[in-house]
């Protein structure tokens, strides 16, 4: 939360209907001691029960009065892509075979139907032992929101863009972490952050204060919908400059999760703002 920069922040505590008062008092008072000392300490807490109907009125109260930030819509598209699919069922004649789905939001912009777009980094090739990107270029032929078909889609909310994609191409989430647009922005393989990392470690059930980054240190990078492992080649006050190992597309002014690997699993430890 405080990586993303959230400042509105609701806290449910769901299905009291199911423990007795006495547990439910409690398990408030722990989720009190919980969020003690981060962002969420202020926020409300609201004992709920979905099946019983129990303060649900609140929650949308509360939901109602937040306001809604602006988006950028007359900027060139930007598509984070989280997911991509081949829809079609085994045994799917090949004049009935639908192109690649690409799931995931716009961040800004407009697409409509009939747009051509690029997806980078794209697809991954072998070439003299190494591997490069290559760009996908495609059209989009349909829009799904939720379960309604819409022609022009704004930023808010997921997305699915059918394309004229190979199927393969799109299957098994192999294009997820990508971006797409009508025009996006050059590929890097090194980056800079401006860093701020958090006093303890995140996720390992004890209190571990973070150490400094250091040169040469190898780093898991979260950017956008991808995740890729930085190289730090150096470090200057809290900028830092690192090499990937998967080349992404960096949105300057953009969040990016950092953790380390601690015993062998990679821990949160911060998070940074692009800078180039």
């Amino acid at each position: 939360m405080q990586a993303k920069g959230i400042k509105n922040i609701i806290v449910i505590q769901n299905k009291i209907d199911l423990v007795s008062q006495e547990q439910a008092r409690k398990s408030y008072e722990g989720i009190k001691e919980f969020v003690k000392g981060t962002i969420a300490e202020k926020a409300e807490i609201i004992p709920v029960s979905s099946q019983q109907e129990i303060n649900l009125d609140k929650i949308l109260k509360l939901l109602c009065e937040i306001e809604i930030s602006k988006r950028n819509i007359e900027a060139d598209p930007v598509f984070l892509i989280a997911r991509s699919f081949d829809i079609n069922k085994p045994g799917t004649k090949i004049k009935e075979l639908k192109g690649g789905v690409l799931g995931g939001a716009l961040k800004q912009g407009k697409l409509k139907i009939g747009d051509m777009i690029e997806i980078k980094p794209g697809r991954n090739l072998k070439r003299e032992n190494q591997i490069v990107y290559e760009t996908i270029k495609t059209k989009i032929i349909g829009i799904r929101k939720g379960s309604y078909s819409i022609k022009e889609a704004s930023p808010g909310g997921s997305l699915a863009l059918e394309t004229e994609l190979d199927p393969i191409l799109t299957k098994a989430d192999s294009l997820s972490g990508c971006v797409a647009g009508i025009k996006v922005a050059d590929v890097k393989s090194h980056i800079k952050l401006r860093t701020k990392l958090f006093e303890e470690v995140v996720g390992i059930g004890e209190k571990k204060l973070v150490d400094n980054i250091k040169v040469s240190e190898m780093l898991m990078l979260s950017v956008n919908t991808s995740t890729t492992v930085g190289f730090v080649r150096k470090i200057k006050g809290n900028e830092v400059e690192m090499d990937l190992k998967i080349p992404v597309v960096p949105i300057k002014g953009e969040s990016v999760g950092i953790a380390r690997n601690i015993s062998g699993h990679w821990r949160l430890i911060g998070f940074g703002e692009l800078v180039e």
